[in-house]
C-alpha cells in the first residue's frame, strides 16, 4: 500500500506549521503558497487529496476548482474558506468538493477528514 499524498495550496494554510505537521502523520505532503502552481504540481506528482485554501479577494478559485475536477477527476478537495461568499463556497460544492472548513479552522478536524476521506479513496 503506498502512503497518499496531499497538497496543501494557499497562502496561509500552506504556512500553517500545525496543520501540517497533523497531516504528514497521515500522508506526504506537499506545499504551494500559490493556488495558480496547482495544476503545474499536479500534472508533475500524484496527488491523492488538495487541500485548497479560497480567499476572498481571489474568487476565481472556484473556477480553478471546476478545472481541476476536469483535469483530475479522482482528487478529492477539501476547501478552506476565508470568509468568502455563500455562493462561493456553494459553487465549490456543486464543482466536487469534498468539504469545506471555515476560518478560524480547527487543525485536529481537518486532519481527520482529511484520514477519512483518503481511507474512503483507498477503499473504493
Amino acid at each position: 500500500m503506498s502512503v497518499p499524498s496531499v497538497l496543501i495550496s494557499g497562502p496561509t494554510i500552506a504556512n500553517d506549521e500545525d496543520l501540517v505537521r497533523k497531516l504528514q502523520r497521515i500522508a506526504l505532503v506537499k506545499l504551494s503558497l500559490q493556488n495558480s502552481r496547482i495544476e503545474t504540481i499536479l500534472s508533475g506528482k500524484k496527488v491523492d487529496l488538495l487541500l485548497l485554501e479560497v480567499l476572498r479577494e481571489n474568487t476565481s478559485d472556484t473556477e480553478l476548482i471546476k478545472k481541476i475536477k476536469e483535469g483530475f477527476p479522482s482528487l478529492a478537495i477539501i476547501l478552506i474558506d476565508g470568509d468568502t461568499d455563500r455562493d462561493v463556497v456553494a459553487r465549490a460544492f456543486k464543482y466536487g468538493v469534498k468539504d469545506a472548513f471555515r476560518k478560524p479552522y480547527m487543525c485536529d478536524l481537518i486532519a481527520e477528514r482529511v484520514q477519512a476521506i483518503l481511507e474512503h479513496s483507498h477503499d473504493s
